[in-house]
């Protein structure tokens, strides 16, 4: 039951479409081949699956994007992609949305990110991944970088998609990054698989699920006292102002310097695929706080969101109407 009914439903219909947002992280492309299965290959056991289609979404950071878009805000990237077939995919498919490419930058030798999933029937078979994942050159930081400069007094918050893919290894670039927001009161946010954590120091949140929080601060996460000593652990040396776990099934907490930790539930939902679902919490949370939400209330719209996401199949992302009649939904 939602008790801020009218004010969230006003933030996402007259806030979320205020705001301009700057992704930038790991650009991805999520290609899915479709077909039928009806006998065992004579040359190895393995199924041969007879081809349908082919479709291709933006993933990873792209998805962030993605997200924030259909959320209603206006959203720009800043990775790379290559010129190659996925790369001039992702720019095309990007620009047609309405989301900024101008951000994206290609690296020589280096291909754009593609992982490609083959399934049938919904039951993924194989998945290749299309990947270099060493830390991205220092041209290309620089180039980020300066983007960065140059466009920062127009947006309202940036958010860092790290998939550990290359283009924020780097704890120094990740720290300047966060540096140049703070100097512009721009609203910093951070989704990250690293363990380098120390470089998140003055970040607005950090969104880690509970399988990163444990394996970046080295604590098993068994039961309660465990998650509390784990997420204390992280906003100590990270230095982020507050700290986001997903937990799955079992909801979302709140972690935040000298306070007790606040836990929100999970939407009761019929769960068929959780690709993406922590894309939607960050792009929502942020948009929230951008939008002049407590983080309370931010994280009750992030939870309706991924609810929403991961009753889809594939990579989702939830539209700003859908949000709503989530809220509607709630309120009944």
């Amino acid at each position: 039951m939602i008790n801020n009914f009218s004010m969230l439903k006003d933030t996402v219909k007259n806030k979320f479409s205020q705001q301009n947002i700057l992704v930038i992280g790991d650009l991805m492309v999520d290609e899915y081949v479709t077909g039928q299965v009806s006998r065992i290959s004579p040359e190895a056991p393995v199924p041969v699956l007879r081809y349908r289609k082919k479709s291709m979404e933006a993933g990873g950071a792209s998805n962030v994007a993605n997200n924030v878009h259909a959320l209603g805000a206006s959203v720009a990237v800043s990775g790379l992609a290559a010129d190659d077939f996925a790369g001039r995919w992702l720019r095309k498919h990007l620009y047609e949305m309405g989301i900024d490419v101008s951000g994206i930058i290609a690296e020589q030798n280096r291909d754009t990110i593609v992982k490609t999933r083959f399934a049938t029937k919904g039951q993924q078979l194989l998945r290749v991944d299309n990947e270099l994942t060493e830390e991205i050159n220092a041209n290309s930081r620089n180039a980020i970088l300066a983007y960065l400069k140059e466009h920062i007094s127009g947006f309202s918050a940036v958010i860092l998609s790290d998939y550990k893919k290359g283009v924020l290894n780097s704890g120094e670039f990740v720290a300047e990054i966060i540096k140049i927001c703070n100097e512009n009161n721009v609203l910093i946010s951070v989704d990250s698989k690293s363990r380098n954590i120390e470089a998140f120091k003055g970040a607005d949140f950090v969104k880690p699920n509970n399988l990163e929080l444990a394996e970046a601060v080295g604590v098993a996460i068994k039961d309660e006292d465990s998650l509390n000593r784990a997420g204390e652990e992280y906003l100590l040396r990270s230095g982020a102002k507050a700290l986001v776990v997903t937990k799955g099934a079992k909801g979302i907490s709140l972690f935040r310097i000298n306070q007790e930790r606040l836990d929100f539930p999970a939407a009761e939902v019929q769960v068929y695929d959780v690709t993406g679902a922590g894309d939607t919490v960050i792009s929502t949370i942020t948009l929230g706080l951008a939008s002049g939400l407590e983080f309370s209330d931010a994280i009750v719209l992030a939870n309706l969101a991924a609810g929403k996401v991961i009753s889809s199949v594939g990579t989702a992302a939830i539209r700003q109407d859908e949000l709503i009649k989530a809220i509607v939904r709630e309120k009944r």
